[in-house]
């Protein structure tokens, strides 16, 4: 068993493509301190979808919800619907924050039926 010393911290290799670690530029002030870790988030979920090792539609669905946090809500509705194609339909989870992209998107009447569908799939809002 490797030693504290001996290990190897991912931040000092070169493991990730340059493509995947080039970092968000947040011009907008109202996005919270966290972003820094929901865009860390983002680059492990691009490189977990490369390798095809953990279910992709359940990759896509973290990565919609991490971009609505980041308020990138195009993004995330273009996710949601990638998990959905890809077995996901049935998760009302999914339906809630596809709502809530669509709520800021000002795309009320859509939002309407997303949260329906996921009142229907028995999803309880925890708020």
């Amino acid at each position: 068993m490797m030693q504290p010393s001996e290990q190897t911290s991912f931040s000092h290799t070169n493991a990730l493509p340059s493509d995947l670690t080039s970092q968000y530029q947040v011009e907008d002030d109202d996005i919270f301190v966290g972003a820094d870790k929901h865009e860390k988030t983002l680059t492990f979920i691009k490189y977990a979808l490369q390798l095809e090792a953990i279910d992709e539609g359940w990759l896509y669905e973290q990565q919609g919800w991490m971009f609505n946090q980041l308020q990138r809500y195009r993004e995330a509705l273009e996710a949601f619907d990638r998990a959905r194609h890809l077995g996901y339909g049935n998760d009302g989870w999914l339906y809630k924050q596809k709502s809530y992209a669509l709520t800021r998107l000002d795309r009320a009447e859509e939002a309407l039926e997303a949260g329906e569908r996921a009142r229907k799939l028995g999803y309880l809002n925890e708020e």
